[in-house]
């Protein structure tokens, strides 16, 4: 009842972020707007929502909101902010470069020694395209690396017996938001 809690405070915290902007038509790409984005491979796990501000036509900032609460048995909650630079092409239509910051727990069960709570650096390339014609939906995918910090204590969280030690192992790899790995395809909307 706890994590449903709190998952429904940061979805309806981000959500609330995105509709106190005032609205107004968009002259795309050139004047600034917010998009609210969604990776949907994470729906089996949970959700995200993110927001994003264009800043210029070749600078836009990110934020997010993780949940994997279903499926992996390493439950947990992540936020991340990054900046995003359009190096080839303009907003909407480019490649970037994105240096992150994300921070996070995991509710019952950690994967590092016990330790529940994380945070980090990461650097991802990714791209950005237009897939409707009045330029309001994007696709973005993103590839990169993320450098996780453990810390806190928590003990006896940690599963005794190898086989689940080496599942929770490739479950971190792939699946956490904790993972090392950033790998992910997401939709955005332009408000």
């Amino acid at each position: 009842m706890r994590k449903l809690f709190l998952s429904l405070i940061m979805l309806c915290s981000i959500f609330g972020l995105t509709q106190a902007q005032k609205s107004k038509p968009i002259a795309y790409p050139s004047e600034k707007a917010w998009l609210l984005t969604n990776k949907p491979q994470t729906f089996l796990l949970g959700f995200n929502i993110g927001a994003e501000y264009v800043i210029s036509k070749k600078l836009s900032w990110h934020t997010e909101a993780t949940n994997h609460l279903h499926i992996i048995t390493s439950k947990s909650t992540a936020l991340s902010t990054s900046l995003k630079w359009h190096f080839l092409g303009n907003f909407g239509k480019s490649l970037y470069f994105q240096p992150k910051l994300f921070s996070g727990f995991f509710y019952d069960k950690t994967l590092i020694h016990d330790k529940p709570y994380f945070a980090g650096l990461g650097l991802s390339l990714g791209g950005m395209h237009p897939i409707s014609k009045n330029k309001r939906w994007f696709l973005f995918y993103e590839v990169g690396f993320k450098a996780p910090v453990f810390f806190g204590n928590r003990p006896n969280s940690s599963s005794p017996y190898f086989f689940i030690k080496v599942f929770e192992a490739i479950e971190f790899l792939y699946f956490s938001s904790a993972s090392p790995l950033d790998c992910s395809i997401g939709i955005s909307f332009c408000l």
